[in-house]
């Protein structure tokens, strides 16, 4: 994590507890099946490339993680990322019919879009996954960890298009929380 210009909150008490937000953690720090078992996937994929392209992605061969997984268009002028398609579990948690980029999205916490993207910046930038802990509190002041991973995808030789985020929401249940729906 030392050196990532990304990572300003890396420290940051969230709650004054043990729960906060730090990004481009060890894989192995992130206890999540989806994201260790995407991130399994997307190395086979890559098949000796630095990355593999979204044509290499087969949604047949990854049923149980579809639920979770976001896939992002990146544009480069200026950095924006657009939501291409999201996953049943996401989709009740990050609702497409809210915003259509990323940087328009009202179901974060207070002050963390910011946060989101400079993570969908330093993946596309860097060219590699980075994962991370971080949390979403109740309606009722509860706090909950969630596991988070950022995959970059690109054509072979050219520059990121694209980026597979899942954000492991399994456990929870959407209705638990004020996710920034209009009323």
């Amino acid at each position: 994590m030392v050196g990532n210009p990304y990572d300003r909150d890396a420290q940051r008490r969230r709650d004054g507890g043990n729960h906060r937000y730090v990004f481009d953690i060890p894989l192995d720090r992130a206890t999540s099946h989806a994201i260790q078992g995407f991130n399994a996937y997307w190395l086979r994929k890559a098949e000796g490339k630095a990355m593999p392209a979204r044509a290499d992605i087969d949604p047949a061969e990854i049923k149980p993680i579809l639920p979770d997984m976001v896939l992002l268009n990146v544009e480069w002028e200026p950095f924006r990322c657009s939501i291409r398609l999201r996953g049943t579990r996401a989709e009740q948690f990050r609702p497409k019919h809210v915003s259509k980029y990323l940087d328009e999205a009202t179901t974060f916490e207070p002050g963390r879009r910011e946060d989101y993207l400079a993570e969908m910046k330093f993946v596309a930038t860097q060219r590699r996954p980075a994962f991370s802990r971080d949390y979403l509190t109740t309606r009722s002041g509860l706090v909950r960890d969630i596991w988070a991973g950022v995959w970059p995808l690109a054509p072979l030789g050219e520059r990121v298009n694209m980026l597979v985020v899942i954000e492991d929401f399994a456990g929870l249940d959407a209705s638990d929380f004020d996710l920034g729906r209009p009323a």
